[in-house]
């Protein structure tokens, strides 16, 4: 199978507005009325300014590109693409697009040109560019090497296609792994600078440290969406009903590999082990005090908060978070319940986990 993939050069920023204003005005392709027509034509060519020289009134004219973030965007992205989508589509093979992330797929080299052709055909008409750097092109998709470049997958919006089923991709592994990172960062290590509460860990006579459950919290609302560890529990092993699938596992709920995941459970057990005893080191020194340093068992089954320490009434949830039982999770809920009510990451949240795919 031969894949093509080809990647515009800073998509929504470089839109020609005199392209898209001919495809608005071509009444046999799109119908606007007079004022849905002016709100186009303001929304391509506004005024707009850097922060910075907001308050000295130094505007510019938009004369390019189309701002991000709404779904008039979308519509003036997915406009701008559909002679492409038209061009594809009469070829041999198949392609889907979302917004300027398309790969499209064939059974021969020729009819994987004829597809690459059609992508700088439809630059060369409309005014975009293709990024040479970031573009794979033509690859065939094979478990060996082959005549030409060849690999055994191939990406697509946060997803990796390979014999194996569906996958993640290497680049998402690594953001992953730079938001959680971040936020052990913050929760363990970077405020015992400047100054520290002695209240909020201690060994003896309890054992507990407010910051690390924090962490753990934290990890759990971006994996899990924000539900807890008993209600993944009473879903997977007893079949009680979750109010929604949602957070990072809900939009990986297709995944048929999860290896990568198993390894980076691993990778976050250990990085949490490894600053807890870099903290416990910090808090000797500056404040002679001593904090848990829990082992990767204890860490795992939630065993290092001495639940005698706890005032409240409900007991926290001193686990560490898994993405493997997430997605078990997520897993289930899809084959029991289809995609109906699982929710996809807000925008908000969607940013949080780490900037995670490029759309």
């Amino acid at each position: 199978m031969y894949a093509v993939q080809i990647d515009f050069e800073k998509y929504f920023d470089m839109i020609p507005t005199g392209y898209l204003t001919e495809r608005l005005e071509d009444a046999r392709k799109i119908s606007l009325t007079p004022h849905e027509r002016h709100i186009f034509d303001r929304f391509l060519r506004h005024r707009y300014c850097d922060y910075k020289e907001y308050s000295k009134g130094k505007f510019k004219r938009r004369h390019k590109g189309t701002p991000q973030g709404s779904s008039v965007s979308l519509l003036l992205a997915n406009i701008a693409n559909h002679e492409l989508d038209t061009a594809l589509a009469a070829q041999s093979g198949k392609f889907v697009r979302f917004a300027d992330d398309v790969v499209a797929l064939c059974r021969t080299y020729e009819q994987a040109q004829l597809l690459e052709r059609c992508f700088y055909d439809h630059c060369s008409n409309s005014g975009l560019k293709i990024n040479e750097e970031k573009s794979p092109g033509v690859a065939i998709i094979a478990g060996s090497e082959q005549e030409l470049r060849s690999y055994p997958h191939f990406d697509y919006l946060g997803y990796r296609f390979g014999q194996e089923g569906l996958g993640v991709p290497d680049k998402v592994v690594a953001r992953i792994k730079a938001r959680i990172s971040r936020l052990v960062n913050i929760y363990l290590l970077q405020y015992l600078d400047e100054g520290f509460n002695s209240n909020r860990a201690a060994t003896a006579p309890h054992a507990y440290d407010w910051d690390l459950l924090g962490l753990l919290y934290e990890l759990r609302r971006s994996l899990y969406g924000g539900l807890s560890e008993e209600e993944l529990w009473a879903f997977i092993h007893e079949g009680k009903m979750l109010r929604k699938m949602k957070g990072l596992m809900g939009f990986y709920c297709l995944i048929d590999d999860p290896s990568e995941m198993r390894k980076l459970d691993g990778w976050m057990l250990s990085i949490v082990r490894r600053a807890m005893v870099s903290r416990d080191r910090v808090l000797k020194v500056k404040y002679g005090q001593n904090c848990p340093t829990p082992t990767n068992a204890q860490l795992a089954t939630g065993n290092w908060l001495d639940m005698k320490a706890w005032r409240g009434d409900d007991l926290p949830e001193a686990r560490m978070p898994s993405l493997i039982r997430g997605w078990r999770a997520a897993r289930k809920h899809y084959y029991t319940f289809g995609l109906e009510n699982v929710e996809a990451p807000t925008y908000v949240a969607y940013a949080d986990i780490a900037d995670l795919f490029d759309y």
